[in-house]
């Protein structure tokens, strides 16, 4: 009998990603909540012994720990063949798979806004923060310094803490990539068929599923309900209407970011939506002009 757990966080954009595959696969797991900046479960021992990165998602299958989203995707869809979506399917373009499957991924390595899947959490870098000032100043530096495995995080979540809100430059940053990488996936759309790879549901919509909720989660939705993008808002509407939206993250929502969305932004958008607009808004007249 398998025994599978999960560990994750209910407003991480990767634990949404491996949480909707497994409901996909109609897989069933005992989750295990790990509160991230607001506690710092994540850089406890006893889950460093599970995820030396400090990251969640984390899959202990019979006792062997499977780190980061795409491995634990990779992992139930060969564990479980017959069950579910096939996420890895053999009927498709390899090389444009693993190409998309990059750019919606989210990477460590990769800088912050090179990719869809990194311009995902550069969008949160708000409510990061938020979550972090719910700490002692001290508490932060000291468990970064000396707990944290990604060195490189360390100096940039300090740094947050201490000014108790990301850099302005930052947060526009974000912004303007979001609109480059959506008017991609509008491009890749341009098929007209369901989801991502064509008519073939596949892992990159498990992780697309979860980067367009953080949209709409950050407030600019409106994106994602424009006849200026059609393709997007048809294949939002059904990614969103699909059960494993419900089953996956909807269903896992812990309540901490709501009310400082809610403080940021009261029932509106963004105070970078207009940004976006404006990007997307000038890179269509520029398509439009060659």
């Amino acid at each position: 009998m398998q025994n599978l757990e999960l560990y994750g966080y209910g407003e991480s954009v990767a634990s949404n990603m491996a949480r909707v595959a497994l409901a996909e696969k109609k897989i069933s797991y005992q989750y295990n909540l790990v509160y991230l900046e607001s506690k710092g479960d994540h850089l406890t021992k006893e889950y460093k012994k599970l995820n030396p990165k400090n990251l969640v998602p984390t899959l202990v299958d019979n006792g062997v720990p499977i780190p980061d989203s795409i491995k634990i995707m990779r992992h139930i869809d060969s564990s479980h063949p017959q069950k579910g979506e096939i996420l890895f399917p053999n009927t498709v373009d390899i090389e444009t798979f693993e190409n998309l499957l990059d750019f919606v991924s989210l990477d460590e390595n990769k800088e912050l806004g090179d990719t869809l899947g990194t311009t995902a959490g550069g969008i949160s870098a708000q409510i990061l923060v938020k979550m972090l000032c719910k700490r002692p100043i001290i508490a932060i530096i000291w468990d970064y310094l000396t707990k944290h495995s990604i060195k490189k995080r360390v100096p940039i979540f300090i740094l947050l803490r201490i000014l108790g809100k990301p850099p302005k430059s930052l947060s526009e940053k974000m912004a303007v990539m979001l609109a480059k990488h959506l008017l991609t996936v509008e491009e890749v759309l341009s098929h007209q068929k369901k989801f991502m790879m064509g008519d073939a549901y596949t892992a990159i919509d498990c992780c697309m599923t979860s980067i367009l909720h953080r949209v709409q989660e950050m407030r600019f939705g409106s994106v994602l309900m424009s006849d200026k993008l059609p393709n997007l808002k048809n294949y939002w509407e059904t990614l969103s209407s699909r059960n494993s939206y419900q089953a996956g993250i909807l269903d896992y929502v812990t309540g901490e970011w709501a009310p400082e969305i809610t403080a940021l932004y009261g029932d509106g958008p963004s105070e970078y939506d207009d940004l976006v607009w404006s990007e997307i808004n000038n890179l269509l007249a520029k398509g439009e002009n060659k």
